[in-house]
């Protein structure tokens, strides 16, 4: 299912997700859910040290999310608030995740991986209400780099032009698996900001798209290198 007045906004880091998350939250008079960076205490550590926070800094951001997903939504079906637009939906945390498990130096073991998967699991896709949008951000590494350097945030001096490369790649992999999902898609070339006006009457356009959603199943458990397939399976049920 999913939840009239949830909007989510995805893309790599240094994309323009927060920006545009008050903008348009303002403009659809919904509220604003941001990211948390200030709140987080494994984040500086992580990016410091990837190889031993990385687990449980993904753990932290999976309860995080969590937590404001299941409050918004409640808040959303009682009727207290009309919608709201969030940076970084809980779906997108997979993303990291995967990310840092496929990595070269492991940054996630398999072990940590499979764990992580199943708390996801439990937790999340037993709520299973996706957004009744996600807006893709997608630009050039270079931009990104450009606006995270403008930022100067000391704890992302250290992000690199591979890792951004490499979120980007997952990023694009699960656009695609939401898709599948039935999640309706609205990709944003934000190489250069685009009006409000604009980017509020492409939600009102898109909002009214058809939309049939699925059961999404995560990828099977790592028993092996090279036993996941590409994409997750997906199973048909009734919107």
């Amino acid at each position: 299912m999913f939840a009239e007045g949830y909007i989510g906004i995805a893309g790599i880091i240094g994309v323009g997700k927060s920006t545009l998350t008050m903008e348009l939250a303002k403009a659809l008079n919904f509220e604003s859910v941001l990211e948390e960076v200030a709140g987080n205490p494994y984040l500086e550590k992580f990016y410091a040290d990837m190889k031993k926070y990385g687990t449980i800094m993904q753990v932290w951001l999976l309860n995080h999310r969590f937590r404001q997903h299941r409050e918004f939504i409640a808040r959303i079906s009682l009727g207290k608030i009309r919608g709201v637009v969030q940076d970084r939906t809980i779906w997108e945390d997979t993303i990291f995740a995967r990310m840092l498990n496929r990595h070269p130096d492991k940054i996630i073991s398999d072990m940590d991986y499979n764990t992580y998967l199943d708390l996801f699991d439990n937790m999340v896709l037993r709520e299973l209400v996706f957004p009744q949008l996600l807006i893709f951000l997608d630009c050039r590494i270079e931009t990104a780099i450009e606006r995270i350097s403008v930022r100067g945030r000391q704890m992302e001096r250290s992000i690199s032009a591979d890792y951004l490369k490499s979120l980007q790649e997952n990023y694009y992999q699960f656009v695609e698996e939401m898709e599948d999902a039935g999640v309706r898609i609205l990709r944003l070339n934000w190489e250069t900001f685009q009006p409000i006006s604009e980017v509020a009457r492409l939600v009102h356009e898109y909002s009214l798209k058809p939309s049939s959603f699925t059961k999404w199943v995560r990828p099977l458990r790592k028993l092996e290198e090279g036993n996941l397939p590409k994409k997750p399976a997906v199973e048909k049920v009734t919107a």
